[in-house]
């Protein structure tokens, strides 16, 4: 009995510590800090990924992962046939392309 009880107990803790380490692997990059410094996440969220990633990605390195993201967006979304990108399979309908380029739009505005 006693030692039924202690494999238990063994295979529990090894259990936890496996769920412990799958919900911590998560991937940091400099591109994801990039990316979302760009898109202006809150300050308390972009502190916890750089104590996550080790370090705080230089400005300059920013602009040029930055740069090298929006050459491979297209400049012009045009929602061909309710798809975001040629061959998603996601589909938008017509209230959400709508929604879509009012926002785009709202961004030109205050960015002017």
């Amino acid at each position: 009995m006693r030692f039924l009880v202690s494999v238990l107990i063994a295979i529990l803790i090894g259990t936890v510590s496996i769920v412990t380490e799958a919900k911590e692997a998560r991937i940091y990059s400099t591109e994801g800090y990039c990316i979302l410094a760009f898109e202006q996440v809150e300050d308390n969220f972009l502190k916890q990924y750089e104590k996550r990633l080790g370090f705080r990605p230089k400005n300059k390195l920013c602009n040029r992962v930055n740069r090298l993201v929006s050459e491979f967006q297209p400049a012009n979304w045009n929602y061909q046939f309710g798809q975001p990108y040629p061959g998603s399979s996601i589909y938008l309908n017509p209230e959400q392309v709508a929604q879509i380029h009012k926002a785009q739009e709202n961004k030109r505005h205050a960015r002017r």
